[in-house]
């Protein structure tokens, strides 16, 4: 039975049960301080490997257990005004988020103008709400609001160019990854409590150019917009998201989530939709998918879909590994469940050399990197120094369909995991790496693995970085195939660089004459493919 509710108050959302439509009668402007934020705490996928400890998060929204429900927002806006995180789904299954626009008072994500430059130092003016905190001469915090950033040196500072698009809002420069840990000395101009206007002096020649603006990210991820957790049947609808501190939407665990018609980019006056990947994917299963978005702003990747593997370190009994795992951003989350098909695999190119079923998977209460896991069946000795993958996750299909990507100072696509993937009718501009990546990175710390199929099909990538689509598993000295079949058709390319595609160990690969370019100085390499189809494209002046 359906039910109706009017959002009175922002605690309504408390008042969820099973089986209902929830729609707010008007539009309400939800204003969420920290006193009205739930914490939640737990691990959270690719978070910041700094600390090995659980992490409380604090969440505007929080749903746990529930089943057949949609939160019908009907336009509401829920504001942030505190540092904090939008909506935390548990154990849910066939539970839809739609029609609401998320927002935050203060984006914790410095940023300035440049007004003025010398050779060795620059007069620059800070965003509203976005202020140095000297502490001597030569030190300083950034402040965003009331959260205060440490300037550490290991931070990224991403630039918009003078002539640049105006909703094409970021370049990655030649400037140096932090430029703020190549300050001498800080001296604060000008201060009407709005607007501050800094000097900043450097150690050397002064690396930021005038009338540039700068936008500068830390490398800690301690919040997620987003985090769906062990559900089914999830989506989220018909939202507007402004801005998501350190990392996007995670889900994890997850079986079948969708994502249709989010608009996800910054509100004006600000650069910055997302400082993280809008999308991180990680042990999910069934169908994932991204339909008629827009995403404008975001620093990381728009998907992140990695495997996961784990080194297999030791031998405990005749059923139980000692494993660790490779990449610290996965620690304390479990790597596997009861009855979970596990492969044991060679470092060298992810082959199987055996499958076999878990009973069970026991963290390390001291390392959550480390943790046993015991199988129904003795398993063989000589699998110490090799890899465990789990076969029964990390295989979701991605349908990406529809949905216009604008500047990304990275890699747009990231897709590693086994499934079948489909990107079709997608709008790709301004992407500085590859617009369709997989692979890569396995050789350290096997994230990239196998994938099924890749079809990539009636794309518009226009002003992107070469090479446009990197089909590139690098595990060693690999000579096997790590991708079944991957297809390029019916793509537009213009106003990109030379290399269309870059496709390695593929069973079989196909570039068909439906592709077009807009010049012949295009070119595709492909390598240890068994099977290689690449027609000539059409050329189009």
């Amino acid at each position: 039975m359906q039910k109706k509710f009017t959002f009175g108050s922002f605690s309504a959302f408390d008042q969820l049960n099973d089986d209902g439509c929830y729609t707010a009668q008007s539009r309400y402007l939800f204003s969420v301080g920290a006193d009205k934020l739930k914490s939640v705490k737990g691990y959270v996928a690719n978070s910041s490997p700094h600390t090995k400890n659980e992490q409380t998060r604090r969440f505007a929204i929080v749903l746990k257990n529930l089943k057949n429900v949609t939160v019908d927002g009907n336009g509401s806006r829920i504001l942030l005004t505190d540092k904090g995180s939008f909506a935390y789904l548990e154990n849910c299954e066939n539970v839809t988020i739609t029609n609401f626009t998320f927002d935050v008072e203060t984006p914790c994500c410095p940023e300035f103008t440049v007004i003025k430059t010398g050779l060795t130092s620059a007069n620059v003016k800070f965003a509203p709400n976005t202020r140095v905190e000297k502490i001597d001469d030569s030190s300083f915090d950034l402040l965003c609001g009331k959260t205060k950033i440490p300037v550490d040196g290991k931070g990224i500072t991403y630039v918009r160019a003078l002539d640049a698009d105006r909703n094409a809002v970021f370049t990655m420069g030649k400037e140096p990854a932090d430029v703020f840990s190549k300050v001498s000395r800080l001296d604060i101009l000008e201060d009407d409590g709005t607007n501050q206007t800094v000097k900043l002096s450097f150690k050397s020649l002064c690396p930021l150019k005038n009338g540039y603006s700068y936008s500068y990210r830390t490398n800690v991820r301690d919040e997620a917009g987003f985090v769906f957790n062990n559900c089914k049947d999830v989506a989220l609808k018909n939202c507007n998201v402004k801005y998501m501190h350190t990392q996007g939407i995670v889900a994890q665990f997850c079986q079948n989530f969708t994502a249709e018609k989010l608009d996800v980019r910054p509100k004006p006056g600000q650069n910055v939709a997302c400082t993280g990947n809008v999308f991180d994917f990680y042990a999910c299963t069934g169908k994932v998918s991204v339909s008629d978005c827009y995403f404008c702003g975001c620093l990381g990747k728009i998907v992140n879909m990695s495997a996961q593997y784990a080194k297999i370190n030791g031998k405990i009994d005749s059923h139980t590994y000692a494993c660790s795992y490779a990449n610290p951003k996965y620690y304390g989350i479990p790597f596997c469940g009861k009855g979970d098909v596990l492969a044991v695999t060679e470092v060298s190119d992810l082959a199987s050399t055996g499958r076999y079923q878990a009973e069970k998977c026991a963290i390390d209460i001291i390392n959550p990197d480390l943790f046993n896991v015991t199988f129904c069946d003795e398993i063989p000795s000589d699998a110490v120094g090799k890899v465990l993958e789990n076969s029964s996750v990390n295989s979701a299909d991605l349908l990406f369909e529809g949905n216009t990507i604008y500047d990304v100072p990275s890699a747009a696509l990231c897709v590693n995991s086994s499934g079948n993937h489909t990107i079709k009718r997608n709008n790709f501009k301004k992407v500085t790496k590859s617009s369709v990546y997989t692979g890569g990175d396995a050789v350290k710390d096997f994230t990239a693995g196998r994938i099924g199929s890749l079809n990539v099909c009636n794309n518009r990538f226009s002003d992107c970085n070469s090479p446009v689509i990197a089909v590139c598993p690098e595990v060693g000295e690999t000579v096997g195939d790590f991708a079944e079949k991957v297809t390029l058709s019916g793509n537009d390319f213009s106003e990109s660089e030379k290399i269309l595609y870059d496709v390695r160990h593929v069973r079989e690969f196909e570039f068909d004459s439906s592709n077009v370019c807009d010049d012949e100085k295009y070119t595709g390499t492909t390598s240890s493919c068994l099977s290689v189809r690449a027609d000539e494209y059409e050329i189009r002046y």
